[in-house]
């Protein structure tokens, strides 16, 4: 390793529901699109800052990135720490080896997508024309034209799911080829990923959107019953501890976002605000509490074992019907509770916006009033525990790991509510989003319709759940507030860094983030040799 200078679920059940695709997307897309500037078009500092709202920047084309991926090269290869150096030379000799795909591979992504902010525009935008569901709210983008600062932030926020990098890592031969195992599994590049979602499709993207909180953790079942958040389990793949990535991405995009900054070549400033949007959307993940837990609460499991049993009982226990296993039962009601839970609350916003922005705030119920203060003002206790974490490690070192630090602190602050968003969720859908074989799709649902999936809100009991329900999601979006203009803050800070500093902070930087992806690479390739080795070796 570089430095810088009871394992198994004991039950199937379990298992599969931890697999749903469910819990793959933080946010909704256009949630993450609104983000960057709801939270930061009142920010406020000493120091002369651009308008989010109003500045331009000169574009960037597809030679712009090329360019700026050369000069990562040329800098790792010549970083002042030997060690590390020397480990980075030895996976990538020349630059040719570091190539749009090896750059992808280092950057935790799937060498076969097309990037936003890697890959050409024209390539992204293809690419996004042939996926299937996922709608992109940004306008196109014609490379090298000038660009508001905003629409660079909301394309980085909103592409780490529109292209997918995230999704679909399996291991390739050098000629690209699908590895296979002796009994003709495909290899996953990082075997780690099962245990957040399926090997490919939109749930193998989790492990890279969600974070653990940062207490002890436990497979014991009795550990989901009384403290879910703290429920995590090594079903996918053993392992001594499950590992999330969300933090570690806040981080990467952090650090890549600075160099590109640092950088200053032709493209600098659109390809840095890409990147430090990119660095929003994890960060803005986390703050969506259901993406703190693995296994969502024990009140699924349940309502799934009973309707199991029900659908027993019906069919004479299999003799006139077919009964779905509890398994498929378990997954349907999960993804419906999580991704109801997230297309209400973005209908919820949508209209609270859209009224506010009409001048009709007496539209608005107070809890919505609340939420949108929250989006825009952020929480002074939530600041507090914030700097807390940030400013003691400031105090050590020059450049703290801001990306991971925020990121973390976000988790630490919400991951009990995620508990009880389950929960409500669960108290405001309609009975048949928990019975057998209902499986609604919500992202392709249109907003008018959600409502008819949730319990009349003319109902007293309804409308005050649905109105816990929003204060909590707002507690979410009140960090990601505080979070993201503490983010603000330390890259305009970087942005002050004198001349004859800069390259000091480029080496910095460049060492730490090449340490963390070297350490992570050689981690994911002794968990393949593992996962081969589990599966009775390579195909010959």
């Amino acid at each position: 390793m570089l430095t810088p200078s009871s394992r198994f679920v004991r039950t199937a059940f379990v298992a599969a529901l931890v697999a749903t695709p469910a819990v793959a997307v933080g946010y909704g897309v256009w949630i993450h699109y609104t983000v960057p500037v709801e939270t930061l078009k009142n920010f406020k500092a000493a120091i002369p800052v651009p308008d989010v709202k109003t500045a331009r920047l000169a574009g960037a084309g597809d030679a712009d990135l090329a360019r700026f991926r050369s000069w990562f090269y040329a800098r790792a290869a010549g970083m002042s720490d030997t060690g590390v150096r020397r480990f980075f030379l030895k996976r990538y000799p020349t630059p040719a080896s570091f190539d749009a795909k090896a750059f992808k591979t280092f950057l935790m992504m799937n060498p076969e997508a097309q990037v936003m902010g890697v890959d050409s525009f024209e390539a992204v935008y293809r690419a996004r024309l042939r996926a299937d569901s996922i709608i992109d709210p940004t306008a196109r983008y014609t490379p090298g034209q000038p660009v508001l600062l905003r629409a660079a932030l909301e394309m980085g926020s909103v592409y780490p799911d529109i292209d997918r990098r995230n999704q679909d890592r399996l291991d390739r031969a050098a000629d690209g080829s699908i590895v296979l195992t002796a009994s003709g599994d495909t290899v996953p590049f990082d075997p780690m990923a099962l245990n957040w979602g399926h090997l490919t499709g939109l749930s193998s993207q989790a492990w890279a959107h969600v974070a653990l909180n940062h207490e002890k953790h436990s497979a014991d079942p009795a550990v989901l019953a009384l403290n879910p958040w703290n429920f995590v389990s090594d079903f996918g793949f053993p392992s001594d501890s499950v590992e999330s990535y969300a933090e570690a991405n806040a981080q990467l995009y952090t650090d890549l976002s600075y160099l590109a900054m640092l950088y200053g070549g032709p493209g600098s400033d659109m390809i840095s605000y890409l990147f430090g949007g990119n660095a929003m959307h994890y960060i803005a993940d986390v703050g969506n509490q259901i993406h703190t837990l693995q296994a969502g609460v024990k009140d699924i499991y349940t309502d799934a074992t009973m309707q199991y049993y029900f659908s027993r009982l019906k069919t004479v226990f299999g003799l006139f019907g077919h009964t779905q296993t509890r398994n498929n039962i378990g997954i349907d009601i999960l993804s419906n509770l999580h991704t109801l839970s997230e297309a209400l609350f973005e209908t919820e916003l949508q209209t609270a916006i859209r009224q506010d922005s009409a001048g009709k705030k007496d539209s608005i119920s107070a809890a919505m009033k609340g939420v949108l203060v929250g989006l825009r003002s952020g929480t002074d206790q939530f600041r507090r525990s914030l700097e807390a974490v940030v400013v003691p490690q400031q105090r050590k070192i020059w450049q703290p790991p801001y990306g991971s630090l925020i990121a973390g602190a976000v988790v630490d602050a919400g991951f009990e509510e995620g508990a009880r968003i389950y929960r409500l969720t669960r108290t405001l859908a309609i009975p048949r989003l928990r019975k057998a074989g209902v499986r609604v799709d919500f992202d392709t649902i249109p907003a008018s319709q959600i409502w008819s999936f949730v319990r009349s809100p003319s109902s007293a009991d309804i409308r005050a759940a649905l109105d816990t329900f929003n204060i909590l999601e707002g507690n979410g979006l009140a960090r990601v507030n505080v979070a993201l203009n503490a983010w603000w803050t330390y890259y305009l800070i970087n942005k002050q860094t004198s001349a004859a500093r800069r390259s000091q902070l480029t080496d910095i930087l460049i060492t730490r983030l090449v340490v963390d992806r070297l350490n992570y690479l050689a981690n994911a390739e002794a968990r393949r040799q593992a996962y081969v080795e589990l599966h009775g070796g390579l195909k010959r």
